[in-house]
């Protein structure tokens, strides 16, 4: 285990030091791209850096190793207001076996809104036709397991079958209609795995994840991936670290992610979480690459914790900024157990 965390951390400090010009370019080579959306309204307060969460169910949209500690039978569910009046919703639901683990059903439904489609027309005085494009979206559906190998590390997979409709059209050659109704779409399976590490080093948690790893998929005449993304991350309750005792009553978590993409260059992210009382939490991130890519940078987000009725769970919410063209983001999660 000490071999494997000084190599991450040899991983985690070339990937900080690199010199943006040194990074490889690789803009727009992944298709599938709203699973890249984060699925969690306390992640996207923290700019994404979530895979040292713990009992917490959406860990199975970030580091299925953090499923071993969600306890007993979870359920959860996310809405995203995302760009351009598009929206994406996320749930799940888990069952810690004790023994043999934790296993969590989860789904991410993507909705691309109202889309139009337009034919040529000889009849139509505007010389076009308006046309149903039939189902635009996207969907991903799996099942995720993590289990806790020893009482310091723990390991997770995911297994999901992932979609996105395209519409349908009409073909032409030349003036003459090829074929009627063409459905247009792609699907795989796709496979997530994670770790977490419990240093001993205070509180420090290391973390590392492999997300959407699958075959090259075929659109027509082209390949491409879904957005394959490796994740390297440390965490850290700030409080235990340089003070050497847990604070009771108020916590702050420190995180950062080194991550690498394959649609875009390497970058790293930053996070932190107070929680005051096991109660009220406030986070607050900042992502570099949106920062770097001129859509803003800064996240926010707050969570309450709801103990009324027989009821134990959490509800939060986050702010993200995308810059003054795409505007912002909200998210509002809930979740809980019984």
């Amino acid at each position: 285990m000490k071999k494997h965390f000084l190599i991450s951390i040899i991983l985690l400090t070339f990937l900080l030091a690199m010199p943006a010009d040194a990074k490889m370019k690789k803009l727009g080579q992944a298709g599938l791209s709203f699973l890249n959306i984060s699925g969690s309204a306390r992640a996207a307060g923290m700019a994404d850096v979530f895979t040292f969460a713990k009992n917490d169910l959406a860990s199975v949209f970030y580091n299925t190793a953090g499923l071993a500690t969600v306890e007993k039978r979870a359920f959860y569910f996310n809405l995203t207001n995302w760009i351009a009046d598009m929206s994406v919703a996320n749930m799940a639901v888990s069952w810690n076996t004790q023994q043999y683990g934790t296993f969590a059903l989860h789904a991410q439904m993507m909705d691309y809104g109202t889309i139009n489609g337009t034919a040529i027309s000889d009849t139509d005085p505007r010389g076009y036709s308006d046309v149903d494009v039939g189902s635009v979206a996207g969907m991903a559906v799996g099942l995720g397991y993590g289990i806790s190998m020893t009482d310091k590390f723990s390991i997770g997979g995911n297994i999901k079958y992932v979609s996105q409709k395209l519409g349908q059209n009409d073909t032409y050659v030349g003036d003459a209609i090829e074929t009627v109704g063409k459905t247009n779409g792609v699907d795989a399976v796709a496979f997530d795995f994670g770790t977490m590490y419990d240093t001993g080093i205070r509180s420090v948690l290391l973390t590392m994840t492999i997300r959407n790893y699958s075959k090259q998929l075929l659109y027509e005449n082209e390949e491409f991936q879904i957005p394959q993304t490796y994740r390297i991350g440390l965490s850290a309750e700030l409080f235990e670290l340089f003070t050497a005792s847990r604070n009771e009553t108020h916590s702050a978590t420190f995180a950062l992610e080194a991550v690498d993409p394959v649609d875009r260059p390497e970058y790293v992210n930053f996070g932190v979480e107070y929680s005051m009382i096991d109660l009220l939490s406030v986070r607050v991130g900042w992502a570099t690459q949106r920062a770097q890519d001129g859509t803003g940078g800064l996240s926010a987000g707050a969570g309450f914790k709801l103990n009324t009725a027989g009821f134990a769970g959490r509800i939060d919410l986050s702010y993200s900024s995308h810059g003054a063209v795409l505007g912002s983001v909200t998210r509002l999660s809930l979740q809980g157990a019984f």
